[in-house]
């Protein structure tokens, strides 16, 4: 008797499952709603590449941008050491910025692994030269002190826009605003991303 009624049960679940698995199939038959089905999961595959896309793009813009600050920090501290020694052995603050610009300009050059006329290198993290907007030795009667620029990138293009940086610095500093050009997957298209970097500087 318990046999007969575990075997029972057990067609019972497998018309069951069948049934269902009918049912699913069921508007595979019928051309319109297999047309349905096919444009949904496609709708569905679209919008996943497409959050894959926007996603890969801003963890890329993030390790661009952190990279990029690191070396951009190296090239304005390098600048904003050169400093008059007789000035300074007075408790003056006065830069030697011929000096100053040039060790910049090399230290990036070196850092982004580019060529003399600052053309990326095969092993260069860019893909084009580097646009220097601002590279400025700031003094101030007060501190802190925001300094505050509008720069324009894609200057000349259809896709011209103009963004505002503001930079705090708390003495005597070397601030350097630089755009590089990054591709964005998926699209053939390069983004501009803007970094600012500033060094203090303290006589002691």
């Amino acid at each position: 008797m318990q046999a007969i009624t575990g075997s029972f049960f057990m067609e019972k679940a497998r018309r069951t499952e069948a049934d269902r698995l009918v049912r699913w199939l069921k508007p595979l038959r019928n051309e319109r709603g297999g047309v349905h089905l096919l444009l949904t999961a496609l709708l569905a595959m679209s919008f996943a590449v497409l959050l894959l896309a926007t996603g890969w793009n801003s963890l890329v813009h993030g390790h661009t941008v952190n990279k990029a600050k690191t070396l951009l920090d190296q090239a304005v501290r390098a600048a904003s050491l050169n400093i008059v020694p007789e000035q300074a052995a007075m408790g003056r603050l006065v830069w030697d910025e011929a000096a100053g610009r040039a060790d910049f300009a090399q230290y990036v050059r070196l850092n982004f692994k580019l060529h003399d006329d600052m053309r990326p290198k095969t092993n260069s993290p860019l893909t084009a030269a580097p646009i220097v907007h601002r590279l400025e030795f700031v003094t101030n009667p007060t501190y802190p002190y925001t300094l505050s620029r509008s720069i324009t990138v894609h200057s000349g293009t259809d896709r011209q826009t103009t963004r505002s940086v503001s930079v705090t610095v708390f003495g005597p500093s070397v601030v350097a605003i630089v755009e590089l050009e990054q591709r964005q997957l998926g699209t053939g298209r390069t983004e501009p991303v803007v970094i600012s970097s500033a060094a203090n500087v303290r006589l002691r």
